[in-house]
């Protein structure tokens, strides 16, 4: 099988794939996966790996995509909401979800606790009550090309609300039957009723937690916080809504967030709060990753966009056209680089991959027409070495097309790499191209990449010998690369 068939096989098992295997994304406003820009394909891997109902809605028809936790809320309407108009997927509430979906394309995020909203997902109008947040989507340029929403449908714990207005014997037998941790207080703010799902998740037993020993479980740097804000609430008869840490029975800490509404009876009168408690920690963690990848796209692209600017600025032609086939060429590795990265997730690039992609041209394809060879081990370069070392690469083999060894028919090229105590010694060998009488004296970009790169920006040594019958040159660079943006600038 050919390498690239091999790659998108194996990208095809992946559990990216096999969840958005179902569309044919040629067909739908996004295009090929493989086109989207960098941060659609970061928000949706985040979202796909999430255990928290998440969808996104992207481009002018906000084409919707969603995970496998949404996938519920769309009852019959799941998979073929895939890549729809956010619209269609929703018609019959679209109109009371514009306002809130039109102030996060103006950059303005939104949340809605318990929102009434009557769904035909399942052939039939249902009563649904949700708790969502939307917040805008910026692409690869910091505009907004969409929102992002992450939601949990209530709609058990408001009809329990309901239930319990109309009989609170009742109303707890359904409080041990739910899934959240559900709390009940009077109206002096003393704990009246812990539902089974409190206990299994603090592991306290039922006798801890009478009266105020319920704040037991909150993280003693949230304890006040909570207290004051807990107090408020009764003070004021008003919802209560808190994210706070709470002991788990295994030990560890979780992030929890506590909503509350007060209760009353038939006469309005105060009767105490109802609340619930769901562990958000997942969803928390998620928010920090996607932040952390915001950020890390953000670093990759200004490094990217700075060697942008140096190849057209430092670039020398003699006429135009010249100058924009090696700016092209330029920017063209740069983009192979990002291309590895992405294949693999930006963990690493293949080394004998990425000399593949740049010497392509020379490798021939039928026995004895090559004339470059590579001889090495598998190496893997971490994701900061392997934009650089790409770009390198490139100047290497465009210098020997221009005026080295591969401008000439009989000219050869051999690459060889070894990896000893965590560093990289690769030797390019060039020979039969015209005889070098003496070393270039001047430093064009190609010069300030190879020193630029290797000595500043990889934290390694360069050797260029300038024999007679081709260059010699030897890399020699720890794997571990450093993060740094390259003198050439």
């Amino acid at each position: 099988m050919p390498r690239e068939d091999a790659k998108t096989a194996l990208s095809e098992r992946s559990a990216e794939a096999r969840r958005f295997a179902v569309v044919d994304w040629a067909e739908t406003t996004l295009g090929p996966r493989a086109t989207w820009p960098t941060a659609l394909q970061t928000v949706a891997r985040l979202m796909l790996h999430s255990r928290q109902p998440m969808f996104l809605a992207w481009g002018h028809d906000l084409a919707f995509l969603y995970n496998d936790a949404y996938a519920p809320i769309l009852g019959a309407r799941h998979p073929g909401a895939l890549g729809q108009p956010f619209r269609q997927v929703w018609p019959e509430i679209w109109d009371e979800l514009v306002p809130l979906v039109q102030r996060a394309l103006d950059g303005q995020s939104t949340w809605a606790e318990n929102l009434h909203l009557v769904m035909h997902r399942n052939g039939y109008p249902e009563d649904t009550w949700y708790t969502f947040s939307y917040s805008p989507l910026h692409d690869d340029e910091g505009r907004v090309a969409g929102m992002f929403c992450t939601c949990m449908e209530t709609t058990g714990q408001v009809l329990a609300e309901r239930a319990l207005r109309e009989n609170e014997g009742r109303f707890r037998a359904l409080l041990d039957a739910a899934p959240a941790m559900i709390w009940v207080t009077d109206r002096e703010g003393h704990c009246t009723h812990l539902n089974r799902s409190w206990f299994e998740f603090t592991g306290q037993a039922a006798t801890e937690s009478e009266d105020h020993d319920w704040i037991g479980p909150v993280h003693p740097e949230d304890r006040p916080g909570v207290e004051t804000a807990f107090a408020r609430a009764i003070t004021d008869q008003s919802p209560l809504r808190l994210d706070y840490r709470m002991r788990h029975a295994d030990g560890g800490w979780r992030w929890v967030i506590d909503a509350a509404e007060p209760r009353r009876d038939a006469a309005g009168r105060f009767l105490g709060h109802v609340g619930s408690v769901m562990d958000i920690t997942d969803r928390r963690e998620a928010e920090e990753r996607q932040a952390m990848l915001a950020r890390e796209v953000d670093h990759r692209a200004k490094n990217m966009l700075a060697v942008v600017q140096a190849a057209l600025r430092l670039t020398r032609a003699p006429d135009q056209a010249s100058y924009a086939r090696a700016v092209e060429g330029r920017v063209a590795a740069l983009a192979r680089a990002q291309t590895l990265l992405a294949n693999d997730r930006w963990a690493g690039a293949d080394l004998r991959a990425m000399l593949e992609g740049e010497l392509a041209a020379f490798l021939g394809g039928l026995p004895g027409s090559a004339r470059c060879t590579l001889e090495g081990p598998p190496v893997a370069l971490p994701a900061e070495a392997a934009q650089p070392l790409n770009m390198l690469v490139h100047e290497l083999a465009t210098n020997a097309a221009q005026h080295g060894a591969l401008s000439t028919p009989g000219g050869r090229v051999q690459v060889g790499w070894q990896v000893d105590a965590g560093r990289l010694r690769l030797r390019w060998t060039e020979s039969g191209g015209p005889e070098i009488l003496a070393p270039p004296t001047r430093r064009g970009f190609g010069t300030r990449v190879l020193e630029g790169t290797v000595r500043g920006q990889l934290g390694g040594q360069l050797l260029l010998d300038w024999r007679r019958q081709g260059l010699d040159c030897t890399l020699n660079l720890p794997l571990a690369a450093r993060a740094t943006v390259p003198d050439i600038i």
